[in-house]
Parts: structure tokens; C-alpha cells; sequence
């Protein structure tokens, strides 16, 4: 079985039962973060492109749609699935077998008009929250030349704005660099413009970045209550 595929069936905490895909053949992002759970290799890229494993795979991912009968389709990609150029017949698959589909990006894309477009057919998009000033966004998120953090928070916020579905954002707490009080503060109020339907609070526990990059359990609910709080 190939990178582009099924990942796992599994019911969430809403009792709704979720298909969670990868619509890439290997890792393509606008992003190199050091914490990468996929790691380092694969291609650094804003572009889109035709693969050939796309036709095969819409077609066994129809037979196990209609086998397992999924509440939510779930577009958790290696990297972008906006790099997939039949991104858009995918979540057609999916809305033509009445399956609603959720859109996991890192968010700084949806400031591309046409991706803008392709997330809004989605009923649920993701966007992301890791770095809260210029140096860390450099350093720890890597992201393409002419990047910048001001520009991400504007790009997911004017999508937020005209996008009448959910949207969630993901909030990833790291050891050193998002985890003080200034920190949290300008997290609030990116949440304030971002207006998102649901936050969901998460830091490293792995055994590879857990050292390096994660925040005690216990801070992390402090400051999960703080901002929800606030």
C-alpha cells in the first residue's frame, strides 16, 4: 500500500465516525518545521502537480467509502493536500456519497485565492498556531523565502472571514517559545481575530521532540484554561 491511501477508520469523541486520508505520494509543504513528525525529506513547495497515483486512488477510496460508510472524510496529508491538482475531485467523491469532509492544512495557503476556493467547499477547515513572533516562525517553522508570521495570521483570518464553515484551529505549545506570558497573550488575541468554531490545545509528547519542544501537562491545561478563560 502506497503513501497516498486510507490511513485509519475511527469513531471521535463526537460518535462520528472519521476516514482519515493522505492525498500525497510523499511530503509536499510550505513549511520545513524542525519538529516535523514526517521529518525532513520531501519537496518545499507552494506548487501544485498531477500525480498518477491520483486516478487509482480516487477509485478505491469511492469502494471504501461506500464499505465503511464514514460520517467524515478526514484530509490529514503529508504536508499540503493543496499540492494534489485533483484536490477538488476528492472532496467532490466525498460530498456526491453524502461525507462531509474536513480540510487539515497549516493554514498559511488559504491565502491563495484558488486554495481558498478548493477549502470552501470543505464543512471543516484547520488552521494553526505554533510560532508567535517573526524569529521563531523563521527558525522553528522554516518556511518558504518571503514568508513571514503577519502574513499567516492575515491569510487564515481573511479566509476565516468569508468562510461560513467550521473552523478549527490547532494550537501547539512549545517549550521556550509560545509558552510565557507574552506568548499566551498574543495567542488570545490572534484567536480573537481568528473567531474559530473550536481550539484544540496540544504540545509535544513524543519520545523523539517530547525533551526538546514539549510543555508539562500541567502548564499546558493552565494555559489552556487561561485562554479559554479570556
Amino acid at each position: 500500500m502506497g503513501p497516498m491511501r486510507v490511513k485509519k477508520v475511527f469513531t471521535n469523541s463526537e460518535n462520528r465516525k472519521i476516514m482519515e486520508i493522505n492525498v500525497l505520494p510523499s511530503k509536499y509543504c510550505t513549511f520545513k518545521c524542525v519538529f516535523c513528525p514526517i521529518g525532513q525529506a520531501g519537496e518545499q513547495t507552494e506548487e501544485v502537480f498531477r500525480f498518477k497515483e491520483t486516478g487509482p486512488f480516487l477509485l478505491s477510496l469511492a469502494e471504501r467509502i461506500d464499505a465503511e460508510k464514514p460520517d467524515v472524510l478526514f484530509i490529514n496529508s503529508m504536508g499540503e493536500s493543496f499540492a494534489n491538482d485533483q484536490l477538488e475531485e476528492i472532496i467532490a467523491l466525498a460530498k456526491r456519497k453524502n461525507v462531509q469532509v474536513s480540510l487539515y492544512t497549516n493554514g498559511y495557503p488559504l491565502g491563495n485565492p484558488e486554495f481558498a476556493r478548493i477549502a470552501s467547499l470543505c464543512g471543516e477547515v484547520s488552521g494553526e498556531i505554533k510560532a508567535v513572533d517573526e524569529p521563531s516562525f523563521q527558525k522553528l517553522q522554516r518556511p518558504l523565502p518571503g514568508y513571514s508570521l503577519e502574513t499567516y495570521l492575515e491569510n487564515m483570518t481573511r479566509f476565516r472571514d468569508c468562510y461560513q464553515g467550521r473552523f478549527t484551529v490547532y494550537v501547539t505549545l512549545i517549550k521556550g517559545a509560545n509558552d510565557d506570558p507574552v506568548s499566551v497573550e498574543w495567542i488570545r488575541k490572534a484567536l480573537l481575530l481568528l473567531n474559530p468554531s473550536a481550539v484544540v490545545f496540544e504540545t509535544f509528547n513524543d519520545e523523539k521532540f517530547g525533551k526538546a519542544f514539549g510543555v508539562p501537562e500541567e502548564k499546558l491545561e493552565e494555559i489552556k484554561q487561561t485562554l479559554i478563560a479570556k
